[in-house]
């Protein structure tokens, strides 16, 4: 049995912790990783495959309901990077 809250992987749309997952919200700037955890979000494992899948398949427009385009997402795919390379 789970211990804590359990998300769903936007990439891989399988379940893990919510503290084991990466957030992303809708900003006015578009899409961005967030830690806070209040609003819309949507969770991805920190893993190349699931954020690939993610970004390639549309599951953060989806999850979050806005429109992503591919200038965030270009952004989304450095930013997802750059937090995996620093774990």
């Amino acid at each position: 049995m789970p211990v804590g809250p359990e998300r769903t992987c936007v990439g891989c749309r399988s379940r893990s912790p919510k503290d084991r997952m990466l957030r992303v919200v809708a900003t006015p700037d578009g899409p961005a990783v967030d830690a806070v955890g209040a609003g819309r979000g949507a969770y991805v494992h920190a893993t190349a495959p699931c954020v690939d899948a993610a970004l390639s398949r549309g599951g953060f427009a989806r999850a979050l309901r806005a429109r992503v385009g591919s200038e965030e997402v270009a952004r989304l795919g450095t930013v997802f990077r750059t937090l995996m390379e620093a774990r």
